[in-house]
């Protein structure tokens, strides 16, 4: 029996709650589902008087010869549906197939989202489906991830400050491909999606005879979605025990009560370190669950010993634990902002550089920018030193021009700040005003 293509109907319902957003990113790439996105999506919008201004991105990975024209043919599809379409590059670092898929996943999200950062917008759909999130859920039981892991793929979700939404999850693909075939719509068959050297091609691959056991891509969905239910509770849990233990700082660091995060409840403490730890860290792929249940032992065992996990340093701080930015070797991230321009910056910082300043190029503040500035300025004394080293700073070559994230600070010169504004995404109250340096 033939799928159905999806209906006027079961389209509105999957995409009316995307109707608040002001701007919505589509993330495009030529295959059937994500062309279905496109065209749902675009359908949907047209026949309403209001909802997001619309945008359609997709990433040419590189990996393969027909991925350039892939990219063409959806700007030209995207044309044709009065939306526009940006092409984004990456940049691929190191060879071989050792995680390569994974590496591609971070990188395109990756290259999404500072997109979105720079065109002020909030949202970004994709065109996950049903299939992925059975397939998400077997990959997962297969390496004993626990509740978090086999609720799988979330409706929506959080990469560096910018919301993911998934309206089709709950949508079969054969339900897409139907969609597409019943407006006339080609598209075009990834071959590593059938090449075995991945998982999830290998777990694809046996489909038919797992549903032969009765664990059709609907039943294991439906447990996915159980269990996300229960992830929510847990969640909401961990979230009273940080509004009421912990403080995340604008300046990028995060602390918690040690006594109270020892004697919580395992599930929950897990919970709230692992949170802590990708709002400061601003790394975006999951933490292992056991590297966590490791450092929440081992800060019970030794309480004076300093960690790293997740790009982050978590030791004492006092009477509190601090969860900082970890400094690596090669230094944190440097890019050059032009009059006008937005950015992510280290996936926790988000800049803009006023219309009417000169460019400037934003890096770590480091030891030596706080040495420099520490006696001169008190808030930069107040603040743990590792906290300062980590902030976005701004420079015109070597000169040190201003520090965006601190806003106003006492004691300053009576030269004009800078016109770059600045907020940490992992703050519920961004700050915002620059500061120029003498």
């Amino acid at each position: 029996m033939s799928a159905a293509p999806l209906s006027v109907s079961e389209s509105g319902v999957a995409f009316d709650r995307l109707a608040h957003y002001p701007k919505l990113a589509l993330a495009v790439s030529g295959g059937p589902d994500s062309l279905a996105l496109l065209h749902l999506a675009a359908e949907w919008r047209a026949a309403r008087e209001d909802g997001p201004e619309l945008h359609v991105l997709t990433v040419d990975h590189g990996l393969r010869a027909a991925s350039r024209e892939e990219a063409l043919m959806v700007g030209r599809l995207a044309s044709a549906l009065g939306l526009p379409h940006a092409i984004l590059a990456w940049e691929r670092h190191g060879e071989g197939h050792t995680a390569l898929q994974a590496r591609a996943r971070a990188a395109r999200y990756d290259l999404l989202v500072a997109y979105c950062h720079a065109h002020d917008i909030p949202a970004l759909a994709t065109a996950h489906t049903l299939d992925d999130q059975a397939e998400t859920l077997l990959m997962r039981l297969k390496r004993g991830s626990g509740l978090d892991g086999l609720a799988a793929i979330p409706m929506t979700g959080v990469w560096s400050g910018i919301a993911v939404e998934r309206p089709l999850l709950d949508v079969a693909k054969t339900r897409l491909i139907a969609t597409l075939e019943a407006r006339g719509v080609g598209f075009v068959c990834d071959p590593s999606n059938a090449d075995v050297r991945f998982e999830r091609a290998r777990v694809r691959g046996q489909a038919g005879a797992i549903a032969a056991l009765g664990l059709t891509a609907q039943a294991l969905a439906l447990s996915a979605r159980r269990l996300r239910r229960a992830r929510e509770a847990l969640d909401h849990a961990a979230e009273s025990f940080l509004a009421a233990s912990s403080e995340v700082s604008e300046a990028g660091y995060a602390t918690v009560d040690r006594d109270a995060l020892l004697a919580a409840p395992q599930e929950i403490a897990l919970r709230a370190l692992s949170r802590l730890i990708a709002k400061v860290g601003g790394g975006e792929e999951p933490l292992r669950l056991a590297k966590v249940e490791t450092l929440l032992a081992s800060l019970a065992s030794y309480p004076g010993k300093t960690h790293t996990l997740g790009r982050c340093r978590i030791g004492p701080l006092g009477q509190r634990l601090g969860v900082f930015r970890e400094v690596r070797a090669k230094g944190l991230p440097m890019i050059v902002l032009h009059p006008g321009m937005r950015a992510l910056w280290d996936n926790r910082f988000r800049i803009e550089l006023g219309s009417e300043e000169r460019a400037v190029t934003v890096k770590a503040l480091g030891e030596r920018g706080l040495r420099d500035l520490r006696d001169r300025f008190h808030l930069l004394a107040t603040l743990p030193p590792l906290a300062s080293q980590t902030l976005p700073a701004c420079f015109r070559g070597e000169a040190l021009v201003g520090l965006p994230v601190l806003g106003s600070l006492s004691g300053l010169s009576h030269r004009p700040a800078v016109a770059c504004r600045a907020s940490f995404i992992g703050a519920e109250s961004p700050v915002k005003g620059g500061t120029a340096l003498p």
